[in-house]
Order: C-alpha cells, then structure tokens, then sequence
C-alpha cells in the first residue's frame, strides 16, 4: 500500500505542501488543505483510490489558482474561463466545479466583466453601442445583460461624443461624405446618427 514518505513545504509558494509517497512526489495541496484531510501525514499509508483522489484535487486546485491569476491579469467572462478549462481536457463536471467555485469566491461575475469592459472600450476609444454589443457577444455575454449593462453605462450623449470624434479624426481621409458615411456605419452607427452628427460637425460637412 503507497506510504506518504515526506511533506514538504514548497519553496515558490509557502501556501502549499509537496507530498511524496515511497521517495517520490506524487501531489500538492494547500495549507488548508493539508489540514483538512487529517490522514495526510508521514507514514500514513494511503489506497491507490485515495491517492487518484488526492491527485485529482490537486489538479482541480492547481487549475483554480491558475484561472485566479488569469483573472487577476485582466477580468475574464465565464466563456473565456470555461474556453481556457477546456483546452486543459477537463471533465465537463470538473469544469462546472471550478466555474462554481470562482463564481462563489467572486472572480468570475458576467455583469460586473460586462461594466469593466464597457467603461474602457469607451475611455480608450471613439465607439458606438453597437459596436460595445457585439464585442461582448464575442466573449460570450448573454444579449439581454449585454443591453442592459450598456443603457446602463454608456449615455446616448456619450455614444454622440464618440461619433463625433470619430467624424474630426476620419473626415480628413474620407472626402466623400459617403464613403465617409459608409465607414461611421461599419461601426456601428446608425444612418440617422450619423447624419445629425455630420451636420453638426465643425466645417458642416
């Protein structure tokens, strides 16, 4: 029967422990971990189901703590985590066990992913609502939360602004006020913006 041989703190991360059974390593656990599962000790001896057990839960947690530290980077909608869990050739039920478990510990929440990268498409650059739409469509946020998050964050005078900008920085390259037209509707804006927004522009287009 495998005998667990040594528990060692590791180096990299003081958070977890190395566990080795007869000489050689066999899984990693959390601190916590480690306290939870009180037959996790030096000479225990342990059934091979148990250890696949174990090493199962430190394949889940070593996955976990991963897709925090994506998070961490950047915040990432539920279909950019499950897209990343999947290419790790996860179970579907391991990967609704992560997925879980973030959603609870409050790293993964498709409203609040929605409101951040509505406020910085908007703040970086000229764009309209629709445009907002459908780059949150393509990571996977639902068309009613999408909508809603956008009336929410992203005012009709704010969208008008952008268009504008965008008319003063474009209207240079685009002479014809069509072909011009054509580019503010590729887009996103609609032909009735756009044709307000040119007739208020500065030279009136």
């Amino acid at each position: 029967m495998p005998n667990i041989t040594d528990i060692k703190t590791q180096i990299k991360n003081t958070e977890k422990v190395s566990v080795y059974i007869d000489g050689k390593y066999a899984f990693s656990l959390t601190i916590s971990q480690l306290a939870e599962h009180k037959k996790i000790r030096i000479n225990s001896k342990l059934t091979e189901a148990k250890v696949s057990e174990y090493k199962k839960l430190s394949s889940l947690t070593n996955q976990y703590i991963r897709m925090i530290s994506l998070i961490y980077a950047r915040p990432r909608s539920e279909y950019e985590i499950r897209t990343k869990l999947k290419s790790k050739k996860l179970e579907p039920e391991e990967i609704e066990e992560l997925i879980t478990k973030l959603q609870k510990g409050g790293y993964l929440n498709d409203e609040k992913f929605s409101e951040w990268w509505v406020s910085g498409r908007k703040s970086s650059r000229p764009i309209s609502a629709l445009k907002l739409k459908s780059e949150l469509a393509q990571k996977g946020i639902k068309s009613d939360l999408a909508s809603r998050v956008i009336s929410e964050n992203f005012t009709t005078e704010e969208e008008v602004s952008a268009l504008k900008k965008l008319i003063e920085k474009k209207k240079e390259k685009y002479e014809d006020p069509q072909k011009l037209m054509r580019f503010l509707a590729s887009k996103g804006f609609s032909y009735s913006q756009i044709k307000e927004a040119l007739r208020d522009s500065s030279d009136g287009f």
